[in-house]
This record gives structure tokens, sequence and C-alpha cells, in this order.
């Protein structure tokens, strides 16, 4: 059987840009922003808007950071598709809506640091009350957008497990384990339905459980391509040296 060649090493790479996205945004949004967690959705427009005008710097400079390390989701996200598109026969209709997928979730990473850097930008000059909608907006954006990446970890959970190669590429539990990532991160839905309590968007479980559930599968899924590129490595350098 013909195998398509691969540029392993680039593709090692932007598996390892997941990783750094996950450490930008720890480094940005949560040391420099100071916004892991959110500040609560229970403060007043003026509490809010107090935020921002203390931390109006931190808050410029960690948006600055994240817009560079949200970008890095794009090319984590083709490493991943490029072993999609070997493990699919024929018509790569996965591969093809994963791309779409991730550039749809692309746009979601960057509306978030460009939001946070306009409301930074002059917060002084800003309506208390237009201040909070915006903030509450733009955690809408990180949270409530759930959907697109629940249906790539589905796209991925089907061609990893209808993957028909002798050795297949991603090991099975891998497809399991994005099913259950999709599921685990809908509570991420109900946001916009409290003010207090666990499912408040710096809840226990609408911000914490999914924020470490989904990016605890970027760095899963960076690891995991990793290795599928190490032995994409090996098996084209045995194929060079019977060739």
């Amino acid at each position: 059987m013909q195998h398509e060649y691969m540029n392993t090493r680039v593709v090692s790479l932007m598996a390892w840009s997941g990783i750094v996205l996950v450490i930008s945004l720890i480094v940005a949004q949560g040391w420099l922003m100071g916004f892991i967690p959110p500040p609560s959705p229970a403060l007043s427009a003026e509490e809010i808007a107090q935020i921002y005008i203390d931390r109006k710097l931190a808050i410029r400079v960690g948006t600055l950071i994240e817009c560079v390390g949200f970008t890095f989701y794009l090319t984590w996200s083709m490493s991943i598709i490029f072993f999609m598109k070997k493990m699919e026969r024929g018509m790569p209709v996965l591969s093809y809506t994963a791309i779409a997928n991730a550039g749809g979730g692309y746009v979601f990473f960057l509306l978030m640091p460009i939001t946070w850097a306009a409301l930074a930008f002059r917060p002084e000059s800003l309506n208390p009350a237009f201040l909070q909608l915006a903030n509450d907006y733009v955690w809408f954006v990180f949270i409530l957008s759930w959907p697109p990446f629940a249906v790539f970890m589905v796209l991925i959970a089907v061609a990893v497990l209808g993957d028909k190669n002798p050795e297949p590429i991603f090991p099975r539990w891998v497809g399991f384990f994005n099913l259950w990532t999709a599921l685990l991160i809908v509570p991420a839905g109900l946001v916009e339905f409290f003010y207090t309590g666990p499912f408040a968007y710096d809840g226990a479980i609408s911000f914490w459980f999914v924020w470490i559930v989904f990016f605890g599968w970027i760095i899963t899924m960076s690891v995991i391509t990793l290795r599928a590129a190490g032995v994409e490595k090996a098996r084209q350098l045995a194929q060079a040296r019977a060739a």
C-alpha cells in the first residue's frame, strides 16, 4: 500500500503548539490578568469596572500574549487532522469537516483576548453597566462556545474508532476518551442561567471542571499526536532503507 509522505518534524512542532497554548493561557490569563477564575458574575457593575481599571496594564500585556498563544489552536488542531486523514479511506469527509471546525474554533479563541484588550484600553471612560455586559459577553464566548469543540472531539473519535489501518494510528482508547470529553464539557452550557454556585461562569463545574477537562484534552491529544508522529517517522525511515 502506498503511503503519503508526512513531514513529521513540522507535525511534531504543531502538536507542541497545543502545549504552548495552555502554558500561555496560564501565564497570561492566570498570572498576569488574574482571570483564573473569572470575576464573579454576581459582582456589581461598579466592581467589575474597577477590576478593569486596576488591572488595565496587566490585562493589555496578558491579551498580547494570548493573541499569539491562542493562534496555536489552529496549528495544534491541524496536527491531529493530518493523522485523521490517514485513518480515513476514500473521501476524507471527517478530516475536511474538522478543518472547517478548527477554523471556527480559532475565531472563538481570538475573540476573547481581543475583547479583553478593548475593555482595558480605556476602562475609565466606559459606562460600568456596558463594561459589565461586555465582561459577561467575553466569558460567555470563553465557556458557552463549547459545541464546536465538542463536535471536533466527536469527529476525532469517529475517525479513531473507524481506523482500518493494519496498525491503528491512535490507540482505540483515544476515541472513547474524546467521546467522554465531549460529554463532560456539556455543563458549560449552563452558565447563562446562574449568577452564583457551581454552574456560574466562575463556578466549580462550569468553569473549573470544564476548564480542566478541556485543556487537559489539549495536552493529552498533544502527547498522543507526538507519539504518532514518532511512529510515522520511524516507519518512513524503515521504508527509505528498504527502498
